[in-house]
C-alpha cells in the first residue's frame, strides 16, 4: 500500500485576515501622516502569501509533558507513534514577533542528536 502521508486543508482564519487588514490599514494611516499617497489597500487576503511562503506558521502540534495537554514531547516526538517526530515550529505555542528560524534550527538539532542517542542505544 506504500507510506501514509498527512494530508490537511489550509486557510486563513478570520482573525487573522482581519490582523492583516488593521495592518494595512495602520500602515496607509502612519505613511499618509507623514506625506506619502498610498492607493487603494488589496483585501487582506491579497496582501497576505500562502501559509509557509514567507512565514513560519506554528502550532497544531505543541510540545509539552503529557500526552493530554500536547502532541509531542521535549524531543519532538509524538505521543502516540514513537518513531514520528516533529522537528520545525509545530511545536511552537506561539509565533515570536521576530523570526523563529534559529529557534526552529536549534531544536532541530538538539532533537536530531537525541534521537540519533536513542537509535545508536536500540531504544528506537
Amino acid at each position: 500500500m506504500g507510506d501514509p502521508i498527512a494530508k490537511f486543508h489550509f486557510k486563513w482564519s478570520d482573525r487573522e485576515l482581519k490582523q492583516i487588514e488593521h495592518g494595512l490599514k495602520t500602515a496607509k494611516q502612519i505613511l499618509e501622516n507623514m506625506g506619502a499617497k498610498v492607493g487603494e489597500l488589496p483585501p487582506a487576503e491579497k496582501a497576505i502569501s500562502k501559509g509557509g511562503e514567507i512565514i513560519h506558521e506554528v502550532g497544531t502540534t505543541r510540545m509539552g509533558s503529557s500526552a493530554k495537554e500536547s502532541v509531542t514531547n521535549q524531543w519532538g516526538q509524538t505521543w502516540d507513534c514513537d518513531n514520528l517526530f516533529v522537528m520545525d515550529a509545530g511545536v511552537f505555542a506561539s509565533n515570536p514577533h521576530k523570526n523563529c528560524t534559529l529557534t526552529i534550527m536549534t531544536l532541530a538539532m538538539r532533537n536530531s542528536t537525541w534521537l540519533a542517542a536513542q537509535i545508536d542505544k536500540g531504544a528506537l
